[in-house]
């Protein structure tokens, strides 16, 4: 077998010109498959991480049939006892209060729809790092009446710093809720559609426009590991009253994102079998070249006695070498690109930045440093190397010596 492997290994170089342009069409698909699939995945993550960081959480309790019915009558109260023995679980970082309802945002002339967010200042930073998103003016605190505006509603009601908005809502049991609010700040928010419409409050002041006492819509859970949320969801699901509260997943609170992304990547993976198809018509055309070109040595090698198995297996040799220097030659030229990608995303301008809004994008297009990434596009090369070698196995099993001899 030794013998075999040096063969095959010197056999390749005794063509450096057909070697290297093999290895470099193996490298470039390679190169263009792991960088197509890295920013899709990146993609991916960043949505998943804007919706759960930014918004949803990876866990919610929340009163029983609120998510299909968000209305501020149906709220709930919870044990703090039980919140801070929630908390010291070490996989949940951190649970967080909210109130959300809906109200009208009103300034000067101009009036629209808008989603009021009532947060503890201090523990929805830790989780969403709302204040990194600041413009404009200030953070609220606790006991603030001030509210923070997203940067495109702000624009839309013509308001900033230090103006005051007027809100109007129906509060708990009907109870009338209106109140002009200071503006201490604007906040740019990664998810456009909460850009568009978001107002924030503090709990207390939330609480109190709403008339809702003590109580909350939902208690957003944050953690550090995603393979953490099945098994601290389940065991939220075994330690509460079911018949009064609901324990909501990340997956199910996005589920539309993820219908899209299971949409957006299925058009992905056209575009990578569409590659793949170029690569394989590539790799088959260089084994075809590399067969034909040799009938005539493999018809002196055979007949002065070597088994066509052994020519069969050095041949195979050959193409494995092609392929693996080819894997890691692509390997090594793409992950410099990713490597910086994923510190410097790209970040879109102009019109783009437009029409990724209106689906609810981020303007943003990260990289994924996933080593599956490398793995998967690499296993599916040297399919594609091992179904090619086909062609050269058979032409040795069905060849004519004395044809071979004349060629």
């Amino acid at each position: 077998m030794k013998t075999i492997l040096k063969i095959a290994w010197r056999n390749i170089w005794r063509n450096k010109r057909r070697t290297l342009i093999t290895i470099a069409s193996i490298m470039f698909a390679l190169f263009f498959a792991i960088v197509m699939r890295g920013f899709q995945v990146g993609s991916y993550a960043k949505m998943k991480e804007n919706a759960i960081k930014s918004y949803s959480g990876y866990i919610q309790i929340q009163k029983k049939g609120y998510w299909n019915d968000k209305n501020i009558n149906n709220i709930f109260e919870f044990d703090q006892q039980k919140i801070l023995d929630l908390e010291s679980d070490s996989r949940v970082n951190i649970i967080i209060p909210r109130i959300e309802s809906f109200a009208l945002a009103s300034s000067g002339d101009v009036t629209k729809g808008v989603a009021v967010m009532g947060i503890s200042p201090e523990k929805e930073n830790k989780m969403t790092k709302i204040k990194s998103y600041l413009q404009q003016g200030d953070f609220i605190n606790a006991d603030d009446r001030s509210v923070l505006v997203a940067e495109e509603l702000a624009k839309f009601l013509k308001i900033n710093i230090n103006d005051t908005l007027v809100l109007f809502s129906s509060g708990y049991h009907g109870a009338t809720a209106a109140g002009l609010f200071h503006v201490k700040g604007i906040l740019k928010l990664p998810i456009p559609e909460m850009n568009r419409r978001t107002v924030y409050l503090s709990i207390a002041e939330a609480q109190n426009f709403f008339s809702t006492g003590d109580q909350f819509t939902a208690l957003a859970f944050d953690m550090d590991n995603l393979d953490d949320v099945n098994n601290v969801e389940q065991e939220l699901r075994l330690s509460i009253d079911q018949d009064k509260y609901e324990v909501m997943g990340w997956e199910v609170m996005n589920k539309e994102l993820l219908q899209m992304i299971e949409s957006d990547n299925a058009g992905g993976l056209i575009m990578i079998a569409i590659l793949y198809m170029v690569i394989a018509f590539g790799i088959l055309g260089t084994v075809l070249m590399m067969t034909n070109e040799r009938i005539r040595e493999f018809s002196m090698m055979i007949s002065i006695g070597m088994q066509k198995k052994k020519l069969i297996m050095v041949v195979i040799l050959e193409l494995i070498f092609l392929t693996i220097l080819g894997v890691i030659a692509g390997v090594i030229i793409s992950l410099p690109l990713m490597i910086y990608f994923f510190y410097h995303p790209i970040r879109f301008t102009g019109e783009m930045v437009e029409a990724m809004k209106d689906f609810n994008f981020e303007p943003i297009m990260p990289m994924s440093l996933d080593v599956q990434i490398f793995i998967y596009q690499a296993i599916v090369i040297m399919i594609i190397s091992l179904i090619a070698m086909y062609y050269p196995i058979l032409k040795i099993l069905k060849l004519n010596i004395v044809k071979g001899l004349k060629s």
